[in-house]
Protein backbone atom coordinates (compact mmCIF):
# COMPACT_ATOMS: atom_id res chain seq x y z
CA UNK A 1 0.00 0.00 0.00
CA UNK A 2 2.78 2.66 0.88
CA UNK A 3 4.18 1.94 -2.40
CA UNK A 4 1.22 2.71 -4.18
CA UNK A 5 0.71 5.70 -2.39
CA UNK A 6 4.19 6.60 -3.00
CA UNK A 7 3.39 5.83 -6.79
CA UNK A 8 0.20 8.25 -6.85
CA UNK A 9 2.33 11.19 -5.19
CA UNK A 10 5.09 10.47 -7.98
CA UNK A 11 2.03 11.13 -11.25
CA UNK A 12 0.55 13.39 -9.70
CA UNK A 13 3.76 15.70 -9.03
CA UNK A 14 4.48 14.90 -13.29
CA UNK A 15 0.92 16.95 -13.48
CA UNK A 16 1.67 19.94 -10.82
CA UNK A 17 4.39 22.22 -9.83
CA UNK A 18 4.94 20.84 -6.55
CA UNK A 19 6.55 23.20 -3.77
CA UNK A 20 8.33 21.37 -0.76
CA UNK A 21 9.21 22.49 2.48
CA UNK A 22 12.37 20.84 3.67
CA UNK A 23 13.04 22.04 6.73
CA UNK A 24 12.91 25.17 8.91
CA UNK A 25 16.03 26.85 10.78
CA UNK A 26 14.70 28.44 13.98
CA UNK A 27 16.51 29.46 16.92
CA UNK A 28 15.60 27.28 19.87
CA UNK A 29 14.83 30.35 21.92
CA UNK A 30 14.68 34.35 21.42
CA UNK A 31 15.12 37.49 23.31
CA UNK A 32 12.76 40.34 23.39
CA UNK A 33 14.32 43.39 21.44
CA UNK A 34 16.83 41.06 20.12
CA UNK A 35 16.63 39.95 15.98
CA UNK A 36 16.26 36.51 15.26
CA UNK A 37 16.60 34.40 12.09
CA UNK A 38 14.79 31.55 10.65
CA UNK A 39 15.84 29.79 7.25
CA UNK A 40 12.54 28.05 5.71
CA UNK A 41 14.32 25.38 2.94
CA UNK A 42 12.10 25.16 0.40
CA UNK A 43 12.31 23.56 -3.31
CA UNK A 44 10.00 23.51 -6.30
CA UNK A 45 9.59 20.83 -8.98
CA UNK A 46 7.58 22.24 -12.39
CA UNK A 47 6.87 19.22 -14.25
CA UNK A 48 3.59 19.81 -16.61
CA UNK A 49 4.38 23.08 -18.85
CA UNK A 50 5.40 25.43 -16.79
CA UNK A 51 4.33 29.30 -14.91
CA UNK A 52 3.45 32.29 -15.72
CA UNK A 53 3.40 35.25 -13.68
CA UNK A 54 3.72 33.03 -10.59
CA UNK A 55 5.38 34.03 -6.62
CA UNK A 56 6.60 31.84 -4.10
CA UNK A 57 4.74 32.22 -0.74
CA UNK A 58 5.45 31.55 2.82
CA UNK A 59 3.79 31.98 5.92
CA UNK A 60 4.62 31.88 9.64
CA UNK A 61 2.82 31.98 12.51
CA UNK A 62 3.34 35.07 14.83
CA UNK A 63 2.20 37.22 18.16
CA UNK A 64 -0.38 39.69 16.39
CA UNK A 65 1.36 42.41 18.87
CA UNK A 66 5.36 41.52 17.35
CA UNK A 67 3.73 43.36 13.99
CA UNK A 68 5.63 41.10 11.81
CA UNK A 69 3.81 41.93 8.48
CA UNK A 70 5.20 45.39 9.04
CA UNK A 71 8.33 44.36 10.79
CA UNK A 72 9.70 41.37 9.59
CA UNK A 73 12.55 41.44 6.88
CA UNK A 74 11.95 38.38 4.73
CA UNK A 75 14.52 37.60 1.67
CA UNK A 76 15.32 34.40 -0.53
CA UNK A 77 17.96 33.04 -2.19
CA UNK A 78 18.30 30.81 -5.17
CA UNK A 79 20.80 29.33 -7.60
CA UNK A 80 18.48 30.38 -11.54
CA UNK A 81 16.76 33.46 -10.44
CA UNK A 82 19.34 35.02 -8.25
CA UNK A 83 18.01 36.52 -4.85
CA UNK A 84 15.27 39.04 -3.98
CA UNK A 85 13.22 40.22 -1.27
CA UNK A 86 9.53 39.35 -0.19
CA UNK A 87 7.09 41.61 0.75
CA UNK A 88 3.76 40.96 3.21
CA UNK A 89 0.52 39.81 0.65
CA UNK A 90 -2.03 42.71 0.40
CA UNK A 91 -5.15 41.98 2.15
CA UNK A 92 -7.23 42.14 -0.94
CA UNK A 93 -5.74 39.23 -2.68
CA UNK A 94 -8.21 36.80 -2.47
CA UNK A 95 -6.48 33.00 -1.71
CA UNK A 96 -9.51 31.82 -1.81
CA UNK A 97 -13.76 31.87 -1.07
CA UNK A 98 -12.80 35.38 -1.06
CA UNK A 99 -10.23 35.31 1.69
CA UNK A 100 -7.34 37.01 2.31
CA UNK A 101 -3.95 34.61 2.80
CA UNK A 102 -3.88 34.98 6.64
CA UNK A 103 -7.63 34.48 6.96
CA UNK A 104 -7.23 31.16 4.55
CA UNK A 105 -4.51 29.77 6.26
CA UNK A 106 -5.84 29.80 9.23
CA UNK A 107 -9.20 28.60 7.78
CA UNK A 108 -7.30 25.06 6.20
CA UNK A 109 -4.49 24.95 8.59
CA UNK A 110 -5.36 26.10 12.38
CA UNK A 111 -2.98 27.25 14.58
CA UNK A 112 -0.94 24.63 15.31
CA UNK A 113 -2.55 23.41 18.72
CA UNK A 114 -2.13 27.33 20.24
CA UNK A 115 -4.36 28.24 22.69
CA UNK A 116 -5.53 31.82 22.98
CA UNK A 117 -5.52 31.76 19.05
CA UNK A 118 -6.68 35.14 18.62
CA UNK A 119 -3.57 37.09 19.72
CA UNK A 120 -1.80 35.03 17.29
CA UNK A 121 -1.74 35.49 13.54
CA UNK A 122 -0.51 33.90 9.85
CA UNK A 123 1.80 36.29 8.60
CA UNK A 124 1.52 35.72 4.97
CA UNK A 125 4.80 37.61 2.51
CA UNK A 126 5.29 36.55 -1.41
CA UNK A 127 8.46 37.58 -3.58
CA UNK A 128 8.21 41.17 -4.29
CA UNK A 129 8.46 40.60 -8.30
CA UNK A 130 6.61 37.45 -10.05
CA UNK A 131 8.22 34.76 -12.14
CA UNK A 132 7.82 32.80 -15.15
CA UNK A 133 9.25 29.50 -14.17
CA UNK A 134 9.33 27.15 -17.00
CA UNK A 135 8.60 23.12 -17.60
CA UNK A 136 11.31 21.31 -15.72
CA UNK A 137 12.93 23.97 -13.10
CA UNK A 138 13.85 22.10 -9.91
CA UNK A 139 15.02 24.68 -8.00
CA UNK A 140 15.98 24.89 -4.32
CA UNK A 141 15.07 28.33 -2.48
CA UNK A 142 15.92 29.22 0.42
CA UNK A 143 13.45 32.05 2.53
CA UNK A 144 15.27 34.46 5.53
CA UNK A 145 12.86 35.79 7.87
CA UNK A 146 14.50 38.19 10.48
CA UNK A 147 12.62 39.87 12.92
CA UNK A 148 12.28 41.31 16.49
CA UNK A 149 10.09 39.89 18.96
CA UNK A 150 7.99 41.56 21.19
CA UNK A 151 8.95 42.83 25.04
CA UNK A 152 6.70 40.17 26.49
CA UNK A 153 7.55 36.59 27.71
CA UNK A 154 6.18 34.16 25.29
CA UNK A 155 5.81 30.65 24.13
CA UNK A 156 3.79 29.33 21.46
CA UNK A 157 4.11 26.81 18.79
CA UNK A 158 5.49 28.20 15.53
CA UNK A 159 3.92 26.97 11.91
CA UNK A 160 4.85 27.67 8.64
CA UNK A 161 3.61 27.89 5.37
CA UNK A 162 5.10 27.44 1.80
CA UNK A 163 3.09 27.74 -1.31
CA UNK A 164 2.75 29.37 -4.70
CA UNK A 165 0.51 32.36 -6.12
CA UNK A 166 -0.84 30.10 -9.13
CA UNK A 167 -1.96 27.43 -7.56
CA UNK A 168 -3.23 28.74 -4.11
CA UNK A 169 -3.92 26.29 -1.42
CA UNK A 170 -5.96 23.90 -4.81
CA UNK A 171 -5.94 20.12 -3.95
CA UNK A 172 -6.69 19.34 -7.57
CA UNK A 173 -3.29 17.73 -8.31
CA UNK A 174 -3.41 15.97 -4.53
CA UNK A 175 -4.08 17.02 -1.41
CA UNK A 176 -1.05 19.10 0.16
CA UNK A 177 1.31 18.52 -3.17
CA UNK A 178 0.99 22.63 -3.87
CA UNK A 179 1.64 23.83 -0.97
CA UNK A 180 3.02 22.42 2.09
CA UNK A 181 2.30 23.26 5.79
CA UNK A 182 4.09 22.49 9.10
CA UNK A 183 3.69 22.97 12.70
CA UNK A 184 6.31 22.70 15.40
CA UNK A 185 6.99 22.59 18.83
CA UNK A 186 6.67 25.05 21.58
CA UNK A 187 9.07 28.19 21.10
CA UNK A 188 9.86 30.68 24.01
CA UNK A 189 10.89 34.11 24.31
CA UNK A 190 12.33 34.65 27.58
CA UNK A 191 13.78 37.61 29.57
CA UNK A 192 10.85 40.18 28.62
CA UNK A 193 9.09 42.42 30.60
CA UNK A 194 6.00 40.43 31.29
CA UNK A 195 5.04 37.16 32.87
CA UNK A 196 4.76 34.36 30.51
CA UNK A 197 2.29 34.24 27.94
CA UNK A 198 2.06 30.28 27.19
CA UNK A 199 -0.24 29.56 24.37
CA UNK A 200 1.30 25.81 24.18
CA UNK A 201 -0.83 24.76 27.04
CA UNK A 202 -4.61 25.83 28.17
CA UNK A 203 -5.07 28.31 30.31
CA UNK A 204 -6.69 27.45 33.70
CA UNK A 205 -6.33 30.68 35.46
CA UNK A 206 -6.77 33.83 34.32
CA UNK A 207 -5.55 37.55 35.97
CA UNK A 208 -7.57 40.93 35.38
CA UNK A 209 -6.13 43.19 34.61
CA UNK A 210 -3.00 42.14 32.85
CA UNK A 211 -1.33 45.03 34.38
CA UNK A 212 -1.41 46.14 38.13
CA UNK A 213 0.17 47.80 40.97
CA UNK A 214 -1.08 46.26 44.45
CA UNK A 215 -2.74 48.89 44.78
CA UNK A 216 -5.55 47.80 42.19
CA UNK A 217 -8.13 45.45 42.99
CA UNK A 218 -7.65 42.19 41.04
CA UNK A 219 -9.90 39.24 39.53
CA UNK A 220 -8.44 35.93 39.56
CA UNK A 221 -10.26 33.00 37.83
CA UNK A 222 -10.41 29.61 37.56
CA UNK A 223 -11.86 27.75 34.26
CA UNK A 224 -12.15 23.93 35.77
CA UNK A 225 -13.23 22.55 31.87
CA UNK A 226 -10.25 24.06 29.73
CA UNK A 227 -8.82 20.57 31.12
CA UNK A 228 -9.81 17.89 33.56
CA UNK A 229 -7.98 18.88 37.16
CA UNK A 230 -7.54 17.27 40.33
CA UNK A 231 -10.34 19.77 41.31
CA UNK A 232 -12.95 18.93 38.60
CA UNK A 233 -15.15 17.30 41.14
CA UNK A 234 -14.58 20.08 43.80
CA UNK A 235 -17.67 22.23 44.58
CA UNK A 236 -16.00 25.16 46.12
CA UNK A 237 -12.43 26.33 44.64
CA UNK A 238 -10.01 28.48 47.18
CA UNK A 239 -7.22 30.74 46.24
CA UNK A 240 -4.33 29.88 47.93
CA UNK A 241 -1.68 32.60 47.85
CA UNK A 242 1.99 33.75 48.99
CA UNK A 243 2.86 37.07 48.41
CA UNK A 244 6.67 38.65 48.04
CA UNK A 245 7.46 42.42 48.92
CA UNK A 246 10.46 44.30 47.34
CA UNK A 247 12.35 43.81 50.03
CA UNK A 248 11.75 39.57 49.83
CA UNK A 249 9.34 39.08 52.82
CA UNK A 250 6.64 36.75 52.09
CA UNK A 251 3.00 37.04 52.81
CA UNK A 252 0.84 33.85 53.14
CA UNK A 253 -2.97 34.06 52.78
CA UNK A 254 -3.41 30.32 52.24
CA UNK A 255 -6.59 29.91 54.69
CA UNK A 256 -9.61 28.03 53.01
CA UNK A 257 -12.10 30.45 54.58
CA UNK A 258 -15.62 32.87 52.81
CA UNK A 259 -12.75 35.69 51.95
CA UNK A 260 -10.38 32.76 49.71
CA UNK A 261 -13.17 31.21 48.28
CA UNK A 262 -13.83 31.77 44.60
CA UNK A 263 -17.00 32.84 43.39
CA UNK A 264 -19.52 31.03 40.85
CA UNK A 265 -19.73 33.15 37.69
CA UNK A 266 -19.82 32.04 34.16
CA UNK A 267 -21.34 27.84 34.24
CA UNK A 268 -18.67 26.44 36.25
CA UNK A 269 -16.14 29.02 36.16
CA UNK A 270 -15.56 30.83 39.21
CA UNK A 271 -13.32 34.11 40.28
CA UNK A 272 -12.38 35.94 43.27
CA UNK A 273 -11.75 39.39 43.48
CA UNK A 274 -9.53 40.98 46.07
CA UNK A 275 -7.62 44.17 47.00
CA UNK A 276 -4.07 42.29 47.61
CA UNK A 277 -3.12 45.31 49.98
CA UNK A 278 -6.01 43.74 52.29
CA UNK A 279 -5.73 40.45 51.31
CA UNK A 280 -2.05 39.85 52.29
CA UNK A 281 -2.54 42.11 55.37
CA UNK A 282 0.23 44.63 53.97
CA UNK A 283 1.52 47.29 56.45
CA UNK A 284 2.47 50.62 55.25
CA UNK A 285 5.68 51.27 53.46
CA UNK A 286 5.09 47.76 51.83
CA UNK A 287 5.57 46.71 48.10
CA UNK A 288 4.52 43.69 46.13
CA UNK A 289 6.57 42.43 43.90
CA UNK A 290 4.39 39.45 42.99
CA UNK A 291 1.88 36.79 43.96
CA UNK A 292 2.25 33.25 43.39
CA UNK A 293 -0.62 31.04 43.72
CA UNK A 294 -2.66 27.82 43.68
CA UNK A 295 -6.62 26.61 43.64
CA UNK A 296 -7.41 24.02 46.21
CA UNK A 297 -10.32 22.29 47.77
CA UNK A 298 -11.57 22.86 50.54
CA UNK A 299 -9.10 20.99 52.56
CA UNK A 300 -6.74 23.04 50.82
CA UNK A 301 -4.67 19.64 49.94
CA UNK A 302 -5.53 19.48 46.44
CA UNK A 303 -3.86 21.89 44.89
CA UNK A 304 -3.41 22.87 41.12
CA UNK A 305 -1.30 24.98 39.99
CA UNK A 306 0.21 26.43 36.38
CA UNK A 307 -0.62 24.14 33.51
CA UNK A 308 -2.01 21.64 35.90
CA UNK A 309 1.00 21.38 37.55
CA UNK A 310 2.64 21.42 41.23
CA UNK A 311 4.12 24.61 40.43
CA UNK A 312 2.24 27.92 41.22
CA UNK A 313 0.76 30.48 39.18
CA UNK A 314 2.70 33.89 39.32
CA UNK A 315 1.76 37.41 39.08
CA UNK A 316 3.66 40.07 38.87
CA UNK A 317 2.83 43.73 39.86
CA UNK A 318 3.76 46.26 37.65
CA UNK A 319 2.82 50.21 36.89
CA UNK A 320 0.92 50.79 33.58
Amino acid sequence: MKKYIWMICAILCLLAGCVFLENVEQPANARPGEEMTININTRIDVADGGRSNVRLIIGFLAPKNWQAAANAAVTFTTSTYGNGKMVPVPATVDAGGGKNWPAILKERFGMGGNFMTDDLEWVVFWTEQAYNVPQGVKENIKVTVKLIPGTDNVQFKTGYFVGTSSEGLSDVFGSNNVYKCRFMDCFTITDGVSDLIDYCNPQIAAVTPGVATDNDLLTIAFDPDVVSTALSGADRIFLCAKAYTTTGKVLDACIQTDQSKLQPYTGRKSAITLWPRAHFNMQDGEQLEKIAYFFTDESGTTKVGYSNTDSPFVYTFKCQ
